[in-house]
């Protein structure tokens, strides 16, 4: 895992090259010059602007009128440069939760500092704590003093810091900087580009940089045959519920469980209840379900009650910690669902948290007790109950309530009628 993150800007964190190139095309129309496609200032940005106005002046324009090309382009820049730029589909959401992960993230940038500041912070707010950018005297990226000067401030190290961009400046600048470089497939380059510059990794979208820097995968609400995937092949993945996130693990399968009770540092003295989605997987682990099972199940699932009924012994008895019993709950959550429909087969799920700590009630939570430890977190968004579900005991009469939740003992008595 990192405990550092160095972004580039343009390319990496904003798309802005539609408005560079329009600011680049006006200064040409005003000069007289031939103007460029778009695929043509890709190549041409990534070294600051002076040098991107040197890219597209003509060959040969004398440093006079390359200064006078300057400050038109900064000039007619400083107006449109928030046009058409925005920053890359899921590279906040990326960011936020490596932030909650624990990870520092920071921006070098080789547009010119008094620039590069405020427009972090436009389309960022409050997400950089460092920006960095061109300082003058200064050189810069690849160039390594400004990295150097901010690994310094942050208390960065080398072997635990990635520096991540979309272009060979990018990566020849976290290897002078003797870092891991990170090539990004979003931005103005090519992967053929970055990996001859010697990147030693390559994303394709901002999800794989959080799993790259934290050992966690964040996979959207709508990747539930990929969760579904994961928990087959026995890894852990963190599960949305109307009430707090579930840290799920297939119930069918023994180590996959025992990696549940670690990744939490839960005690294996205690049970775990299982995710299901409906009566029909209820009979497949449990027996002698009384009828009140089911008129509660009509009445609250999918929702916050838990059922301890008798367990048949067809789950590992890690599940239940060898007892008799077996807590089961439909959850009211659309993409969680999904999952245990996908696997066909019912979730070992206690709330994701490290034992102790505050149950998660957003993706974040989870990324901030779990990263490393589990397989993937499925962001579905923050839990709209935030408390637990309710436990009902019906293996005794009169039946008990053993943890008061997000179901209350008014609703369950209007069905059952008195609890205790």
């Amino acid at each position: 895992m990192y405990t550092h993150v160095i972004f580039d800007l343009d390319g990496t964190l904003l798309n802005t090259i539609d408005d560079l190139a329009d600011a680049g095309n006006h200064v040409c129309r005003m000069h007289g010059w031939p103007t460029h496609t778009v695929a043509e200032y890709k190549y041409m940005v990534g070294s600051g602007i002076p040098n991107l106005v040197r890219r597209f002046a003509p060959e040969g324009t004398g440093e006079e009128m390359l200064s006078a090309a300057l400050a038109d382009f900064n000039a007619w820049y400083a107006v449109h440069k928030e046009d058409k730029t925005a920053p890359y589909p899921g590279i906040a959401r990326a960011v936020e939760v490596l932030k909650a992960a624990g990870v520092t993230v920071a921006v070098l940038s080789n547009k010119a500092h008094d620039m590069a500041a405020p427009v972090v912070e436009h389309y960022f707010p409050g997400l950089f704590p460092l920006v960095q950018g061109a300082l003058p005297g200064v050189p810069v990226k690849p160039d390594p003093t400004l990295l150097h000067r901010m690994m310094e401030q942050l208390g960065a190290a080398p072997d635990t810091t990635l520096f991540v961009g979309d272009s060979n400046v990018d990566v020849r600048t976290g290897k002078n900087g003797g870092l891991a470089a990170c090539g990004v497939l979003w931005g103005f380059r090519t992967r053929q580009e970055l990996e001859q510059a010697g990147a030693d990794e390559i994303v394709e979208d901002p999800a794989q940089l959080v799993q790259l820097v934290t050992g966690t995968a964040l996979l959207e609400a709508g990747e539930t045959d990929e969760a579904a995937a994961r928990l087959a092949r026995g890894e852990l993945v963190a599960v949305p519920t109307e009430t707090v996130y579930g840290l799920a693990a297939d119930a069918t399968r023994e180590e996959a469980v025992h990696a549940n009770y670690e990744a939490k540092g839960r005690p294996d003295t205690k049970p775990l209840n299982v995710l299901v989605d409906g009566m029909a997987m209820v009979e497949h682990v449990c027996k002698e379900i009384p009828l009140d099972a089911y008129k509660l199940a009509r009445a609250f699932w999918p929702g916050p009650l838990t059922m301890i009924l008798k367990g048949n012994g067809t789950l590992p008895s890690i599940v239940p910690a060898g007892g008799a019993t077996q807590g089961v709950r439909c959850p009211d959550h659309p993409a969680t669902l999904a999952v245990i429909r996908a696997l066909g087969r019912p979730l070992a799920c206690p709330s994701a948290n490290r034992s102790g700590q505050p149950s998660p009630r957003t993706a974040e939570d989870v990324f901030a007790q779990l990263a490393g430890r589990i397989g993937a977190v499925l962001d579905g968004g923050a839990c709209t109950v935030g408390v637990e579900s309710t436990i009902l005991d019906l293996t005794v009469v009169p039946y008990r309530i053993l943890r008061q939740g997000g179901l209350s003992r008014a609703d369950i008595e209007a069905v059952v009628g008195p609890v205790a």
